[in-house]
């Protein structure tokens, strides 16, 4: 089961999925966005599994002009991007942040 725990800080909603990012995780993430939401910050540490709803909303919410900063993707998240051919339209650099 898919729950998530969110946090607004300024424009920035704060996100940490646990379980699948599937599509009820999309619907409760697009359930607390704000008009003045402009980026999203998603920690999927405690999820081990992304589905194709997962990157289509992740996509279109970048496409759509918004910043998207993810921490602890799993590794078939890489390639689902590759399967849909999205990989060549993300910058990995840049949307996955890494902690040191």
């Amino acid at each position: 089961m898919s729950t998530i725990h969110t946090q607004m800080k300024g424009n920035v909603l704060v996100i940490k999925v646990q379980g699948a990012f599937n599509l009820r995780a999309k619907n409760m993430i697009e359930s607390r966005l704000r008009p003045e939401t402009n980026t999203l910050r998603i920690d999927l540490k405690e999820s081990r599994f992304i589905d194709s709803e997962g990157v289509i909303f992740l996509h279109r919410w970048q496409t759509a002009g918004n910043k998207l900063q993810l921490l602890h993707p799993p590794d078939l998240f890489v390639e689902i991007l590759e399967i849909l051919e999205l990989d060549d339209r993300w910058d990995l650099d840049e949307i996955i942040i890494k902690l040191i």
